[in-house]
């Protein structure tokens, strides 16, 4: 099986269809939002107000870049 990536906006159930899909197919599931927040040791929201955007869109590409490489982790919710 590829890699699953779901993308939308913000708040339209990305994760929720994320988490529902990898159960169905018995594969792991990847929020790379609750990666960031992990990462930056603080909410998405509060990082779009205090470091930007543009500082969210880098830590995001990191993250996606890290559960690329790992290749284990077939359904990612952006």
């Amino acid at each position: 099986m590829g890699l699953v990536f779901l993308i939308g906006y913000m708040g339209c159930g990305k994760s929720t269809l994320g988490r529902r899909l990898a159960r169905r197919l018995g594969v792991p599931f990847v929020d790379t939002d609750a990666r960031v927040e992990e990462r930056e040791g603080a909410s998405v929201s509060d990082v779009f107000r205090y470091e930007g955007e543009q500082r969210f869109r880098e830590v995001e590409r990191e993250v996606l870049d890290r559960v690329i490489g790992e290749g284990a982790v077939p359904v990612v919710s952006t």
